[in-house]
């Protein structure tokens, strides 16, 4: 996936800066020598965060004629407040950005939106979608809505394909290319829009959250923890380690119950372990020539990983809430639990009111053989689609693109850098971590379509909800029925779109 890491943004703000420096170079060095001297002062100088020099491909005299156009937008997750955002100017940096990124949208295109926002559920918006095209109501030119929900349509030919919308333009920072690859079939179609001006998507990207005061007072210097991920070492073996030695008793009453310490401490199994099996980097599917996929599963990868995964679960350190009331996340709050499981990067906002410091983690690895972090995430999360039938296909793109643009340049330094890593995160070390998770962004063909695959890519919530490291034996129970829905979705995809 594409990532805009701090070193190129450095680059690019010397690079925007240079021309206003040409001339001024010490007139004893050669020309080359003071071009490289001024290139290295811009970057030591220029804010890597201000991006508002950058130009899009958006043409420069474009005007929409005023044109209103229609989202339809899902309230989950507080996702519509980086998309509607607040009536009003609140004093909130964050929400104060949105709203001056719309307006600042709104000016440029001469358009303006009316937003409709709802309470869709996550497995209803796909269906939403498709009632208003097969029955020609065009009075929404995008929904904004969960990936869950939008996915399960994905064969309905119901999405305009973005690869034809006017406007979009691809090979911008803004667009997350690997994510929207991903969750394609075919090598020239793509309905899923993902990027910056989706936030949510960056908010439900999944973290482990660990307890700095409690690491402290019993085990040593927090940074230590923040090293071992940073040296690129952070691995489920170490976790369970970890997580094992932090168990007490604390009741006496010799009864692991909500009133104990842990070292680990998460909200049911079966949606726990999703973050933690593709962290690991396994792959369930692999793409063919044409774009196609095919199941891979039985390697000794995976067999590897579902070991491992148990070894953290189903540990004397580890807290798990069995029923459908989330105790681990107050466990956690209290002070009583080293991790926390189960969390996204937008939690942190809901743990601003903690008394103890915390800190962020990327989900470990397998082993440290693998290269870098993967941070899966979760399904629920909100993200666009134009649909088939939309009324202002060129404008939508405008739309779409200049938001993305603008939420680019503005919006997400300020989340990212000014709320994420400063008003959120508690430490310099944390802000790292967060660069670490960022960077790792990314999900895997089967667990986006799982419900259309005979679960297929839920395997290892079985697998850890039943502490079972049969892989093969579960496979067996699944492959029949989920290959033969595999090639179902692969041609119907093709056919219908």
């Amino acid at each position: 996936m594409t990532m805009i890491k701090r070193l190129s943004a450095i680059l690019l703000a010397a690079a925007i800066a240079l021309p206003l420096f040409a001339g001024c170079g010490d007139k004893g060095k050669t020309e080359a020598e003071s071009s490289v001297t001024t290139a290295e002062t811009a970057a030591e100088t220029a804010d890597p965060n201000d991006r508002s020099a950058y130009k899009d491909s958006l043409p420069d005299d474009i005007d929409l004629g005023g044109v209103k156009l229609g989202v339809y937008c899902v309230t989950t997750s507080n996702s519509t407040d980086f998309i509607k955002g607040a009536e009003e100017l609140t004093g909130d940096l964050v929400k104060d950005t949105v709203i001056e990124r719309n307006d600042a949208v709104f000016e440029r295109l001469n358009v303006n939106i009316n937003f409709n926002l709802t309470t869709t559920t996550y497995n209803e918006i796909g269906k939403v979608v498709n009632t208003y095209v097969m029955s020609g109501d065009n009075a929404y030119d995008y929904f904004v809505g969960q990936q869950f929900g939008l996915v399960s349509q994905a064969t309905q030919g119901i999405y305009y394909n973005a690869a034809e919308l006017p406007y979009l333009d691809f090979d911008q920072p803004w667009w997350w290319n690997g994510y929207m690859d991903e969750i394609s079939i075919g090598s020239d179609r793509r309905f899923f829009l993902v990027g910056d001006y989706f936030i949510d998507v960056l908010r439900g990207t999944r973290v482990l959250y660990f307890n700095k005061v409690m690491y402290e007072n019993q085990i040593g210097n927090p940074d230590d923890l923040y090293n071992v991920a940073l040296d690129g070492s952070w691995t489920l073996e170490k976790m369970a380690e970890l997580v094992k030695d932090m168990y007490r008793d604390l009741n006496g009453n010799t009864v692991f119950d909500e009133e104990d310490q842990y070292g680990f401490a998460t909200y049911v199994t079966y949606s726990s372990s999703d973050a933690f099996a593709f962290a690991t980097d396994i792959r369930m599917t692999e793409r063919g020539d044409d774009g196609t996929m095919s199941f891979t599963m039985g390697t000794e990868r995976q067999l590897k990983a579902i070991e491992l995964i148990n070894a953290v679960f189903w540990n004397e350190g580890s807290y798990i809430s069995k029923i459908d009331t989330d105790k681990a996340t107050p466990i956690f709050k209290n002070g009583n639990s080293l991790m926390l499981g189960n969390a996204s990067i937008g939690n942190s906002e809901s743990l601003r009111d903690m008394e103890d410091d915390f800190g962020m983690m990327p989900y470990p690895k397998l082993d440290e053989t693998q290269e870098d972090y993967r941070s899966l995430v979760h399904d629920t999360q909100s993200f666009g689609v134009v649909p088939l039938n939309c009324a202002h296909p060129e404008e939508t793109g405008a739309v779409i693109e200049a938001m993305s643009s603008e939420t680019w340049k503005t919006l997400t330094p300020t989340y990212y850098e000014t709320a994420l890593k400063v008003k959120y995160a508690r430490d310099e070390i944390s802000a790292q971590m967060i660069d670490i998770i960022h960077d790792s962004i990314s999900t895997e063909f089967a667990f986006v379509y799982y419900a259309s695959l005979s679960n297929a890519g839920m395997i290892y919530r079985t697998l850890v909800t039943n502490n079972s490291g049969d892989f093969m034996s579960e496979w067996a129970k699944l492959q029949t029925s989920a290959e033969a829905a595999l090639e179902k979705l692969n041609a119907a995809y093709l056919e219908a779109n």
